[in-house]
């Protein structure tokens, strides 16, 4: 899932400032729990997301987890929150995998 994201990340970022800026769809500023945020539904990115999840679990054939894309809730205010959220899992990733990598020269 992760590679198949970042693959079209410049495509959902691209929806998601579609989705940022249509006013259709309005905000509400709320607390989240993350302090005040601005809360938008972002259907363009939903529906990429969820035809992105679809070809993951298509090729796979089977999926262990959840199939939940939470956008505009508590969770993940907006569409913009979703871009940066997955952009850091790399990040955070990367000792991670470095570790686990270079443990059998240990």
């Amino acid at each position: 899932l992760r590679r198949e994201v970042n693959h079209e990340m410049y495509k959902l970022w691209y929806l998601a400032e579609q989705d940022l800026f249509d006013e259709r769809l309005p905000y509400q500023l709320r607390n989240t729990g993350q302090g005040l945020n601005r809360v938008q539904s972002a259907p363009r990115v939903s529906n990429a997301m969820h035809s992105i999840l679809a070809r993951v679990k298509a090729r796979l054939g089977t999926w262990v987890g959840s199939s939940m894309v939470h956008l505009g809730d508590h969770n993940v205010p907006n569409a913009l929150t979703f871009i940066d959220k997955y952009a850091q899992v790399p990040r955070i990733l990367l000792p991670v995998t470095t570790c686990l990598r270079l443990l059998d020269g240990v």
